[in-house]
């Protein structure tokens, strides 16, 4: 049940998407992630960019959260990352690859690449190491001074973690863990502009929808990964005991299947069998 008084923050992807398209916003955001870095003038914003399918039709396609272009050409990509799934680093290596391979076309050298930064603002601290802001680079093993200069750079921002004296770095960290921003500014801004959305009954309505909906489809998601996991399962049964009884039926074979997973196995019988007829060829 969504409450009624709930106070949506800057982590809610309603919120997020709205507050980024703002341009000052999102400039602040970006630069208050990217501390060492001079962020030119934001030229556009793209939310929910879909990227990985400008040619490739059978490749799994990325949707970026918030995809950034610069004045002077750089790229960003700001996600929100609200659930430790575990897979910070495929995710993060999938998703520059997509921005890389979107921005490059047939014939052009590897060096009109454009720089990128992805950032991820993490609700979570995805290494247990209580850091504020996590930065990362290529470099040699051993020679940690060779850097291999790819102009990409990955930082995930830990609402949880600390060590920064940046201020605007922890106006982020307290805007994404609703804590109240009481000095003057353009995160105090943001903050007002999120308590005004809390305050609008249209918003709110379209936020309490599109939390439900995430729910859905997190539970879809869920039951997907279940069963893929179960079909597994069963393939790989099936091909054990073929190897240990060469000589049996795809009806004993079921049996046996049956009697290995448990009565918590949802796959529906008719998958199961039509899975061992698969490998039974």
């Amino acid at each position: 049940m969504l409450e009624d008084n709930k106070y949506y923050g800057f982590t809610n992807d309603e919120i997020f998407g709205s507050i980024m398209q703002n341009k000052r916003f999102c400039k602040a955001i970006i630069q208050a992630a990217l501390p060492d870095v001079k962020v030119v003038s934001v030229e556009s914003i793209d939310a929910q960019k879909e990227l990985g399918t400008k040619s490739d039709k059978i490749s799994k396609s990325v949707r970026l959260d918030i995809a950034v272009k610069d004045k002077a050409g750089n790229l960003y990509d700001v996600e929100m990352q609200v659930n430790n799934n575990h897979d910070i680093g495929p995710r993060m290596r999938y998703y520059q690859s997509s921005m890389d391979r979107d921005t490059l076309d047939r014939g052009e050298p590897y060096t009109s690449l454009s720089r990128t930064y992805l950032i991820f603002l993490c609700a979570f601290d995805p290494f247990g190491k209580g850091k504020l802001r996590y930065s990362f680079h290529l470099y040699d093993d051993e020679d940690k001074s060779i850097q291999l200069k790819n102009n990409a750079e990955n930082i995930i921002i830990n609402s949880k973690g600390s060590g920064s004296e940046d201020v605007d770095l922890l106006n982020l960290q307290r805007l994404m863990n609703d804590d109240k921003i009481e000095s003057k500014g353009i995160f105090k801004e943001i903050q007002n502009k999120i308590q005004e959305y809390n305050d609008d009954p249209k918003r709110r309505n379209l936020m309490r929808t599109a939390e439900l909906r995430m729910k859905e489809e997190t539970a879809v998601a869920r039951k997907e990964g279940r069963e893929e996991e179960q079909k597994n399962t069963v393939k790989s049964l099936t091909l054990t005991i073929k190897e240990m009884r060469p000589e049996i039926n795809e009806t004993d074979l079921f049996k046996q299947i049956k009697k290995n997973v448990g009565s918590d196995f949802s796959l529906s019988d008719s998958d199961i069998k039509a899975i061992i007829h698969q490998n039974m060829k």
